[in-house]
Parts: structure tokens; C-alpha cells; sequence
């Protein structure tokens, strides 16, 4: 008898407490919980980082190499610390550059390189590779353009051209010097 009444009685008590835990001091349904995002607050960060962007075809477009990434959600873009970039070309040549710091935007169709920046690859008939020295350079990896308006030095082999602007359309394998052009020619 006395085992009844201390069941009965844990009974009664456990349908208090849930009645408590879902009825307690709530007057009405509870209200969803928000977070806020600070626009200064990274959505995300890492170390040693790869980031592959592929295209419709599942074949990378381009690899970034970074020892630190940060994404930046109020403007929608990463912030990448010593960087190294590879891409092919439409021809599938390979191209290959490095820089202090680089920007990835636009929904990741735009890197934007800056701090010693060189980015190198192969030229049509051309025996040695192309050298690009800069300091700031952007490159639309859609379009394969890859543009300065900063000072440049472009090498192949024991040539050198210097100017100041670049354009330098990979798809259809030109290059645009834009002002200031000195070269040098050593056969």
C-alpha cells in the first residue's frame, strides 16, 4: 500500500514538472530565436587553406592556395593571405601566380591579387613561359582576363617589356600594354 502511494505520488510529481517545463512561465508560444551577424564578423575563416572553384563541367576552373581565408559577409567576398593561384586556359595551358594577399568577389568569378604578384604560364610557340610582375592584378576566371592599371613587367626568356596598365586576354591569347611601353631586346 504504501508502495502505491509512493508510485502515485512520483507520478503526480513527474506530470507536475513536465507540466512546469512546458507551461511554465511562457504566456504564449515562445518566440523563435534570432542571431545577428555583426557585418564586421567573418561567416567563416581556416588555415591552410584550398578552394576549388569547378566549372559546369566538374573540372576545376582554378585552385587558390591561401595560409589564411576569410569571408567577409557584408560584402560578400573572401580575404586570402599568401596566396597561390593555378588555372587552365581554353587552350589547357597552365598558369601559375602568387601574391601577399588576394580577394576573391563576385560570387567567385573575379580574384584580385595584390602585394608581389607574379603569375606565369605558357605562350603559343613559345619557348619559355610568360612572366607577369605586378603589384595589383585581377583575374576574371570566366572571361580569362587578367588586368592591372598598376606598373608591370612582362618576361619571356631574356626579353622584358615594362609599362604601366595591362590587359592581357587569355582566350584569344592577347596582350594589351597600356601606356609608358619600354622593352628590352637581347638576342
Amino acid at each position: 500500500m504504501i508502495l502505491r502511494a509512493l508510485a502515485a505520488a512520483a507520478v503526480i510529481a513527474l506530470l507536475a514538472i513536465a507540466w512546469l517545463a512546458l507551461n511554465g512561465e511562457s504566456s504564449g508560444p515562445a518566440a523563435p530565436a534570432t542571431a545577428t551577424v555583426s557585418a564586421q564578423s567573418p561567416g567563416y575563416s581556416a588555415r591552410n587553406a584550398v578552394l576549388i572553384e569547378t566549372g559546369p563541367d566538374g573540372r576545376p576552373m582554378y585552385t587558390l592556395r591561401a595560409a589564411d581565408i576569410r569571408e567577409q559577409p557584408a560584402s560578400q567576398s573572401a580575404l586570402l593571405d599568401r596566396v597561390e593561384m593555378q588555372f587552365r586556359d581554353a587552350a589547357g595551358r597552365l598558369w601559375q601566380g602568387q601574391a601577399d594577399e588576394a580577394r576573391v568577389v563576385d560570387q567567385a568569378t573575379e580574384v584580385e591579387l595584390s602585394g608581389d604578384v607574379a603569375l606565369s604560364g605558357a605562350l603559343p610557340n613559345a619557348a619559355e613561359p610568360l612572366r607577369i610582375s605586378t603589384d595589383r592584378l585581377k583575374v576574371d576566371t570566366h572571361s580569362e582576363v587578367v588586368t592591372t592599371d598598376d606598373a608591370v613587367t612582362i618576361a619571356w626568356g631574356s626579353q622584358q617589356l615594362r609599362a604601366r596598365g595591362l590587359i592581357a586576354r587569355l582566350r584569344q591569347q592577347s596582350i594589351r600594354l597600356q601606356s609608358q611601353v619600354h622593352g628590352r631586346y637581347a638576342p
